[in-house]
């Protein structure tokens, strides 16, 4: 097999998040603010928990989806809950989220085995794939609620809403990964990051942090570039991650998006403008938002151009430690990847994935659905033996916060029905391993001005 076609199933949790964080403007597609307009905090990154929110106050009546539930114990019976979930696992150009539905089952089974959920256990009849084609995505949500009468979908790992006009009808809730905007301003959407396409009023300078990790956690007003995908949304969110770079102190020299929306053919003029962008010479650190097989190729060009920075990107999978020629290179991650078992929460991970997944990598994809899993079991656990849709949205939608101490950063709800959590971690992909850069740590919700 070809290494272009090996890797590119394996890199597409990059172009997933390349495509959360280049899209993190206003819900329209505009980029939330130039820059100037936020607040600048601090440079010294805190820990996963207690994250300034900047002292936003939520508006409740600008969440849509909040009416009561035409049937509030759809899928609840005396000894069950039914889960089922929705997610492209195979697509056009060769992208899924595969994994994310065994990542869900193995947390399911552990509850299961456990004794379930107030006495109740998990009836999961899956999760359908929608192609990443939009019709079918309707048409899965239509299913999902109408024959297989889910309680919740979980996990929920799209780039279509076309699932929300149903769930918003009929009142479903959806756990997952925030990467699409059903999971912005909506009362029954939680992503485990929450939403990735932040109001226009706020940022976070998580960024600024991920970078300042690359170079030992000092912060410096280091130079960078951004490169993006020359599409609509890039461009917004290429504008958006520059404003979010300098609200956090760094020195921003290039945000084009040059890439082709096909993909990168010739590198050879993005190269040489990367290189120039600083003054005539270099900037300390590149970040590139775009699909895998651009980042791949692009990291190379530059390499052998002689670039001797930093290479960050949102491409990040443990399946990708041999592929030497994005030795050296960063990747993002908005949790703790699990490339050891440290951590409590990863090493329960770990274990249930061997137990009941035995085989399935732990990529991001699979603890994406894992994580979405745990969300749900954790508020339905709170939400009590009584368990109503109604209920557990009031539960999650009242004050709730959820993490997985040093693994999955907090989340506060309803506030992140607005804005991602500002955390990340940074590894180096390195003589055929990754490493962790740091700790999981988060910077601050910015508010503009």
């Amino acid at each position: 097999m070809r290494r272009s076609s090996r890797y590119r199933a394996l890199g597409v949790v990059g172009t997933v998040l390349a495509l959360g964080l280049a899209a993190c403007g206003s819900s329209g597609g505009a980029p939330a603010s130039t820059g100037s307009g936020f607040l600048k905090v601090g440079p010294t990154a805190g820990p996963p928990s207690g994250w300034s929110d900047g002292g936003y106050q939520v508006n409740n009546a600008d969440l849509k989806c909040g009416s009561k539930a035409a049937d509030p114990t759809r899928g609840v019976t005396s000894d069950s809950i039914t889960i089922g979930g929705l997610a492209y696992l195979t697509s056009p150009n060769g992208s899924s989220m595969a994994g994310t539905d065994a990542g869900a089952q193995a947390r399911f089974d552990r509850a299961n085995d456990e004794g379930g959920i107030n006495g109740r256990k998990i009836k999961f009849v899956g999760v359908l794939d929608d192609g990443q084609d939009v019709t079918r995505n309707a048409q899965a949500a239509n299913k999902l609620v109408e024959q297989d009468k889910i309680f919740a979908a979980v996990p929920l790992m799209t780039s279509n809403t076309g699932y929300l006009d149903t769930f918003c009808k009929n009142v479903v809730p959806f756990f997952g990964w925030g990467f699409n905007q059903g999971y912005c301003a909506t009362t029954i959407g939680f992503g485990i990051t929450g939403c990735q396409f932040a109001a226009g009023n706020l940022a976070n300078n998580g960024l600024a942090y991920t970078v300042n990790a690359a170079f030992g956690g000092q912060p410096a007003s280091h130079t960078i570039a951004f490169v993006g995908v020359d599409n609509d949304s890039a461009r917004a969110g290429v504008t958006t991650l520059a404003a979010y770079a300098k609200a956090g102190g760094l020195h921003v020299v290039y945000a084009q998006n040059p890439i082709p929306a096909s993909g990168l053919t010739d590198p050879t003029p993005v190269v040489q403008a990367v290189m120039r962008s600083n003054n005539g010479q270099p900037p300390d650190v590149v970040f590139h938002t775009s699909d895998f097989q651009s980042v791949l190729k692009l990291t190379t060009a530059l390499k052998a151009a002689g670039y001797t920075g930093k290479q960050i990107s949102p491409t990040f999978d443990p399946r990708l430690a041999a592929l030497k020629d994005l030795d050296g290179a960063y990747g993002t991650v908005q949790w703790l990847p699990a490339l050891d078992d440290a951590n409590p929460a990863i090493r329960q991970m770990r274990a249930d994935l061997a137990k009941y997944a035995p085989g399935q990598a732990a990529s991001l994809a699979t603890m994406a659905g894992y994580f979405a899993a745990d969300m749900f079991l954790t508020a339905a656990q709170k939400a009590g033996r009584d368990l109503t849709v109604d209920k557990l949205l009031s539960v999650l939608n009242t004050n709730y916060t959820y993490e997985l101490p040093g693994a999955l950063p907090q989340t506060r709800w309803p506030l992140n029905h607005f804005v991602a959590t500002p955390c990340s971690t940074l590894a180096q992909l390195k003589d055929g391993a990754w490493h962790l850069v740091g700790s999981l740590s988060c910077g601050s919700v910015l508010v503009k001005k």
